[in-house]
């Protein structure tokens, strides 16, 4: 869905999301859709009209990953808020809980955020599949777990995302792709011209395009980035520059 502003997925999330309008004023009651990605939010809200009673909420103030609900106020979204316990000295990244969630052969649309921390994570996940969860999820990887409701008002508090400065030749979209995955400039060049890369939830394949402090780059399979600051050039004529890698 994140590769594409006006492809045919776009436009059947755009008919879905009418159809949660119309459902919910036919019926007086509210209705839902989601978890949206942050693509998807920002097409449903270029796109939906200014009338429209609807609001975004993920579990928690500024999530990520979004339900859409028509006539709603924010304590009716239907999410749970699932605590993950595990023992310190092991570390369970974003990536090892959503790939065990998956592994029980729920979809991603069905999961929120993901929030992890020093012994513990928090699912973010619709109510109707909240039982599942605490019913099948005993381990993740090699790791036992247990699972409790999660206060949303502590929350792990650890980063999201990870740091770091990259030295580029230049800013534009194949060198920082290869800076960020250490593939190949010619690799990177082809994953931006198979649509794998999106510059601001939007699929870019100019592999010349010029990037910015304050863009979010995401390489499908890879990950999802943010050029955080233009630090200058380095003694050698480079680009120096924070990113933001979101785990």
């Amino acid at each position: 869905m994140t590769w594409g502003s006006t492809s045919d997925e776009d436009k059947l999330l755009l008919s879905r999301a009418y159809d949660a309008i119309e459902l919910s004023e036919r019926r007086r009651s509210p209705a839902f859709l989601g978890f949206l990605n942050e693509h998807e939010r920002m097409y449903l809200s270029d796109h939906l009209p200014d009338a429209a009673d609807i609001r975004f909420f993920g579990g928690y103030e500024g999530a990520l990953r979004v339900m859409l609900g028509a006539c709603s106020k924010q304590e009716d979204f239907p999410i749970s808020a699932i605590r993950v316990s595990f023992p310190a000295q092991y570390t369970l990244s974003h990536r090892d809980v959503l790939g065990a969630l998956m592994a029980l052969g729920l979809t991603r649309e069905s999961i929120g955020d993901i929030l992890t921390g020093e012994g513990t994570a928090v699912i973010f996940a619709r109510d109707e599949i909240a039982p599942f969860i605490f019913s099948q999820l005993s381990k993740i990887g090699r790791v036992g777990v247990k699972l409790s409701a999660a206060d949303t008002d502590d929350l792990p508090k650890g980063d999201r995302f990870d740091e770091r400065v990259l030295t580029l030749s230049s800013p534009r979209l194949d060198a920082f792709v290869s800076a960020v995955t250490g593939l190949s400039r010619e690799k990177s060049a082809r994953l931006i011209r198979s649509d794998m890369v999106a510059v601001d939830h939007v699929t870019e394949n100019s592999i010349s395009k010029s990037l910015c402090e304050g863009n979010t780059i995401t390489v499908r399979k890879y990950g999802k980035y943010v050029f955080a600051e233009d630090l200058g050039l380095s003694k050698k004529g480079k680009h120096r520059i924070s990113v933001k890698h979101f785990r």
